[in-house]
């Protein structure tokens, strides 16, 4: 599997999660939902701001894709979680030339993009944190920066005296 070189630019990047939810509309009353498709893809809008090798080296992956478009590439990306990660992906369509500005090309793509398998018993320990704490949610994203940070230099402090 192919593995495209160059990350996406954080401008310009968007991504639309495939839920597999279906709502049905009801008269004089809320909308029902229900799930109906589990590993629905996603559909990401990326932007690549590259040089003239970095074009060619994306219009070249392109062409090479499109020779096997069922053959997924892995792209990093950031979608399922905060952190990037390695996703499979697809073109949707050719990649599109945005602008060019000198030496300066800006290349825009729509991906199909495979989610990650989903940890249902880590999404529902982050929401019951989340319900039963007043605290904030950054302080569970990274419990090792607080201990590095503050905790680690307050203890050696406490050696010095």
């Amino acid at each position: 599997m192919n593995r495209l070189k160059y990350c996406v630019t954080q401008s310009g990047y968007s991504a639309k999660l495939g839920d597999g939810v279906v709502s049905q509309k009801l008269d004089g009353g809320a909308s029902r939902y229900r799930r109906s498709l589990k590993n629905v893809p996603h559909s990401v809008s990326v932007q690549w701001v590259i040089q003239e090798a970095g074009y060619q080296y994306l219009m070249a992956f392109y062409r090479v894709w499109r020779r096997k478009p069922n053959q997924a590439f892995l792209a990093t990306l950031v979608i399922d979680d905060a952190p990037a990660q390695d996703y499979q992906c697809f073109f949707t369509e050719s990649p599109t030339l945005s602008s060019k500005q000198g030496l300066v090309f800006t290349v825009t793509a729509t991906l199909e993009v495979k989610p990650l398998v989903e940890d249902e018993a880590v999404d529902d320990l982050i929401v019951e944190f989340g319900n039963e704490s007043d605290d904030d949610l950054s302080s569970l994203a990274d419990p090792l920066e607080k201990l590095v940070n503050v905790d680690l230099p307050d203890a050696l402090e406490n050696l010095d005296a």
